[in-house]
């Protein structure tokens, strides 16, 4: 039998909660998790997996307006998610296994990061040829960010660097990218750092320097 506790938990800005509490079933069977929210802006939902005395594990995510898009080593036919509304959703989990009876199931909350553009310094500006731009996004949660350059209001890629993966800072992440630009162009152009917690989400904050 395969014993599952979905944790119910209140995210910034909405209260969301999850049930049944507890779940026996037998290998074979499969079983549905309810999940409620408040927050009708609310428009992405990120399902966790979470093994125990480990964290949490991505396993599928998805808005209001796009698919359900789900991590390596899961799929939707194992794994079914369905949003009724706004506020509900649901996942059922067919043919249960051992491997699923993992601790817990949570739905949680959404944090957008801070966005702050730092200029070239002086010293740079006066010994070279190229001026360099950082962004650093932080304090968001989950970790799937997004981050884009616009230049006077053009998307840039060139000369764009962006850290691999995002860094833990206790319970949220952060982000740095970098703009080199050439140094006669970076006193005359409007330059934008925009984030997204998904490559299909809107913008969910920027930040800009002259």
């Amino acid at each position: 039998a395969a014993w599952l506790s979905p944790r119910p938990c209140v995210g910034i800005g909405a209260y969301i909660a999850q049930w049944p509490e507890k779940i026996l079933k037998r290998a074979g069977d499969s079983v549905t998790i309810f999940c409620y929210q408040n927050y009708s802006n609310l428009a992405y939902v990120f399902w966790y997996q979470q093994p125990p005395r480990n964290g949490l594990k991505l396993v599928v995510s998805g808005s209001t307006w796009s698919r359900n898009s789900y991590e390596d080593g899961y799929s939707e036919a194992k794994f079914e998610v369905n949003r009724e509304s706004t506020e509900y959703t649901l996942m059922t989990i067919k043919n249960l296994t051992p491997k699923d009876e993992r601790g817990g199931w949570k739905n949680d909350e959404i944090i957008p990061p801070a966005v702050a553009i730092f200029s070239p310094s002086k010293q740079e500006i006066q010994q070279k040829s190229k001026a360099t731009l950082v962004c650093l996004a932080s304090g968001f949660y989950p970790d799937h960010l997004t981050l884009v350059w616009r230049v006077n209001g053009v998307k840039r890629t060139e000369g764009v660097g962006t850290d691999e993966s995002s860094t833990r800072n206790g319970s949220t992440y952060s982000l740095t990218s970098r703009l080199r630009m050439p140094n006669k162009s970076s006193r005359s152009y409007s330059g934008l750092c925009k984030t997204s917690l998904s490559s299909t989400h809107k913008a969910t904050d920027n930040n800009e320097t002259k």
